[in-house]
């Protein structure tokens, strides 16, 4: 049963779920006898067009593919003609010259934020806590507690719950 009909107080449970169930049944008899009201076939008349052979569109197709095929071969050959004479300059120079002025500074930079993290880092890790978890845990426990005294349906809390009172409402 769905969340807000379960939410809905009524006057005799098993009553009432059986009439939920026979509304339920009868949807899904309806659903399943439902008859679509479009026609999704194709129409006879587009059968037959499928059929015939268009000369002119294929021949408007077989010269796009020659065209392609030879600006394919063109471009092919101008790629081998650089390849062979090395008529690209694609050679990266910039590499000799990259050397930076302020090398020194940024490492000496880099090296005092280094040591700053990890002084930060060892004072979070030595601080005490501020919040204290065995509170919590038992703080948890006593709203579980409270979970399944007012709950009416089995509830299942929490994945890890292996203690001897049970999982669901009502087990313990």
């Amino acid at each position: 049963m769905d969340r807000g009909r379960r939410a809905m107080p009524v006057q005799n449970k098993a009553c009432y779920e059986r009439h939920v169930k026979k509304c339920q049944d009868n949807h899904r008899d309806r659903l399943a006898k439902m008859k679509p009201t479009i026609d999704c076939h194709a129409p006879s008349s587009m059968r037959k067009v499928a059929t015939k052979t268009n000369a002119k569109k294929q021949q408007i197709m077989e010269d796009r593919y020659a065209q392609i095929e030879r600006d394919n071969r063109l471009l092919l050959e101008k790629m081998s003609h650089i390849m062979r004479k090395g008529g690209v300059d694609n050679h990266n120079s910039t590499s000799k010259y990259s050397k930076s002025l302020n090398k020194g500074a940024r490492k000496k930079e880099l090296h005092k934020i280094t040591t700053e993290n990890q002084r930060i880092l060892h004072a979070i890790q030595q601080a005490d806590p501020f919040y204290d978890h065995i509170k919590w845990a038992e703080e948890a426990q006593q709203n579980e507690k409270y979970m399944r005294n007012i709950c009416t349906m089995p509830v299942r809390l929490r994945e890890e719950d292996t203690d001897d009172e049970g999982m669901y409402a009502g087990e313990g």
